[in-house]
């Protein structure tokens, strides 16, 4: 898959003292005891067809969550303590809802003391839904939605997008027919990819309740007509934090007729063959003041079901170290079978919550000054809300956590790197410099595994550490890249890269080591 990476390849040699290195780590006991055997033991379990898929409201996945438990207990780690309600001794309990919904679904569009209502797959689809139900929702024209700073380009300047609807135009800006960005800028934001781009870029960051997308210009690859609606009357989804705060991570996204743009800003050109040209006359994001958007589904009826975090510490040997926190984490959960055939996800995400029960154990043979935190989050494949749910729940004061490693697929390699076997480390483009050289020093003479760097922008990869990131804490997180089998029945067992996934874990290890017993765990910025 052709990707424009920021990168470097680790592929060291023996020439910078590996002898001393692999020396000084050979009688580490921890992290001898990451095995290709035992890891190969934890993604049998997880990935099989006995679990179908790990689904983060299903009973099977409620087995894989006490499978992490009983290996947490069974390697010395502690419950984490709390006065929260949520927490249940190894587990943290999140609630989500079952709900059946009505079958009609209408907005409502206030604009200038008139009222609009439009129709559900005639006037709008749903392309994500994580959030339905909107009671006169702000809206927020973003333009194209990008933020570029390389290109002076910033379309979010002095707006405040949070629980707000964004309305944003597909594509990117044109001046008498031709790009204003650069070619590799202009593709990032392009086609369907570009709505990634532009949803990592700004409106999750931002805190955007819902993503409106128009295409007037005909930039997506497909019509109005041609996409399918994602709604369904039945429906589980995340009900909130325990504290009450909806805690959606992923934006609504939608698509509409080019008409909108008329509708909500009166008199904007959006007839269907308008250019990126027309679209630019009087160009400026802003604040929709005085338009809104309802949007009411009936619920027909509701049920509570709990899902887990699993979560376990090995407590700090440092009196004042000790309230500084390390998080380690992946996701368990995994997507629903397709076809009537289970999707294991033995790569998506066995692999990783594999990873970090054996760096667990490795950990909790060597304590670090700092409390390290080892977990396996619920729910990353509904919105990133496992993860979420434990940071804004408040079990750990959130400034005290100095630093996240997410373990989010280490056991294939991705389209293009399979000579190399190489793995990427994702981050932020704001902590790339920095953790780049961290990573590489440990990487260096003891598990020297080829490794690429990149950020979140240009990675087609999200995990985890965004919500870590999005908190203003360090994180990045170890990634296969895109393979064949991603999200499919094929990822199985069978097909893991065990030398690999033992690699990226011992790697995993010295760095959760390095971050425990630093004076200071420093900004990477």
């Amino acid at each position: 898959m052709k990707r424009t990476i920021l990168l470097s390849i680790l592929l060291i040699s023996a020439l910078q003292f590996p002898g001393f290195l692999l020396a000084q780590h050979s009688t580490d006991k921890g992290l001898n005891s990451i095995t290709e055997a035992e890891l190969r033991d934890h993604i049998f379990f997880l990935a099989s067809d006995y679990l179908n898929g790990r689904v983060a409201t299903t009973p099977e996945y409620e087995i894989a969550c006490r499978y992490v438990a009983s290996q947490f207990a069974a390697s010395g780690l502690k419950p984490l303590e709390s006065g929260d309600s949520s927490m249940q001794g190894y587990f943290q309990n999140v609630p989500f809802a079952h709900t059946q919904y009505g079958d009609e679904l209408n907005w409502t569009i206030k604009r200038a003391g008139m009222e609009t209502v439009l129709a559900h797959k005639k006037d709008f689809k749903i392309l994500y839904g994580s959030q339905l139900n909107f009671d006169n929702a702000e809206m927020v024209y973003v333009g194209y939605g990008i933020d570029e700073p390389t290109e002076k380009w910033n379309d979010f300047k002095d707006l405040d997008l949070k629980g707000k609807i964004a309305i944003c135009l597909a594509g990117t800006p044109e001046k008498k027919g031709k790009p204003l960005f650069s070619k590799e800028i202009n593709d990032k934001y392009s086609g369907q990819s570009g709505i990634y781009a532009k949803l990592m870029g700004g409106m999750m960051k931002m805190g955007a309740a819902g993503l409106i997308l128009v295409d007037p210009a005909k930039t997506m690859g497909f019509t109005f007509e041609m996409v399918p609606s994602s709604f369904a009357t039945e429906k589980t989804a995340f009900k909130g934090t325990s504290k009450g705060n909806s805690v959606g991570s992923i934006p609504s996204i939608y698509l509409v007729k080019s008409e909108f743009l008329d509708l909500i800003m009166g008199g904007m050109s959006s007839n269907p063959n308008a250019s990126p040209d027309n679209l630019m006359k009087n160009y400026k994001t802003a604040l929709l003041a005085g338009t809104t958007l309802s949007s009411k589904v009936e619920i027909r009826k509701e049920d509570e079901i709990i899902s887990r975090n699993v979560i376990g510490i090995v407590p700090g040997t440092d009196p004042v170290l000790k309230n500084e926190y390390i998080v380690v984490g992946g996701h368990l959960d995994h997507v629903a079978p397709q076809g009537g055939k289970a999707c294991n996800g033995a790569d998506d995400n066995a692999s990783g919550s594999a990873g970090v029960m054996e760096i667990a154990e490795a950990v909790a043979m060597n304590p670090c000054k700092r409390t390290v935190i080892f977990t396996t989050w619920t729910a990353e494949e509904m919105g990133l809300i496992g993860s979420n749910f434990f940071l804004q729940s408040g079990v750990v004061p959130k400034d005290q956590i100095k630093f996240n490693i997410n373990m989010d697929m280490i056991g294939r390699t991705g389209k293009g790197n399979e000579a190399t076997r190489a793995h990427y480390v994702v981050t932020d483009k704001k902590y790339l410099a920095a953790i780049t050289e961290f990573i590489n020093q440990e990487n260096q003479g003891v598990t020297d595994f080829p490794i690429l760097f990149d950020d979140d922008e240009h990675s087609p990869g999200g995990s985890d550490h965004m919500t870590f990131i999005q908190t203003g804490i360090p994180a990045f997180f170890f990634f296969s890249g895109i393979h064949a089998d991603l999200h499919k029945p094929g990822d199985d067992a069978e097909k893991i890269d065990y030398p690999k996934a033992a690699s990226i874990s011992r790697l995993g290890y010295l760095l959760a080591e390095k971050l425990g017993n630093m004076d200071v765990v420093p900004a990477f910025k």
